[in-house]
């Protein structure tokens, strides 16, 4: 048996699954005798009609999916307005202070990480 195969074999069993849900089941439970008649008359044809369900399922679901990957995925219709604002001496100052004491912090961080991996 080749992999072709056994993929093929594998979604037709995985549709036959997806085809036979429980919801359909408790939809219609007096359906169930009429099911198992078939099922056991002809389980070749009843399987197929499975698999055959379970692939519109399939498709059902994969449309689904792509709409929401698609919505998720496109650009936001929101717009957002910056206003620039001018920055004091003061403020100029401290934000260098900050950026050299952030220097400082990286150096000592990448100095005990050296010292921990010797």
């Amino acid at each position: 048996m080749n992999t072709d195969t056994l993929l093929q074999l594998f979604q037709q069993g995985f549709r036959a699954a997806i085809g036979t849900t429980l919801a359909d089941t408790l939809k219609n439970p007096e359906s169930f005798p009429q099911t198992w008649t078939r099922l056991t008359e002809n389980p070749t044809e009843f399987a197929q009609e499975l698999v055959d369900k379970g692939a519109v399922t399939e498709q059902e679901a994969r449309q689904v999916v792509d709409s929401l990957w698609s919505q998720n995925n496109s650009p936001s219709s929101m717009t957002i307005t910056t206003t620039a604002t001018t920055v004091t001496p003061d403020v100029q100052a401290e934000l260098k202070d900050l950026m050299i004491e952030l220097t400082a912090i990286r150096s000592e961080i990448a100095q005990l990480r050296s010292d921990s991996n010797s």
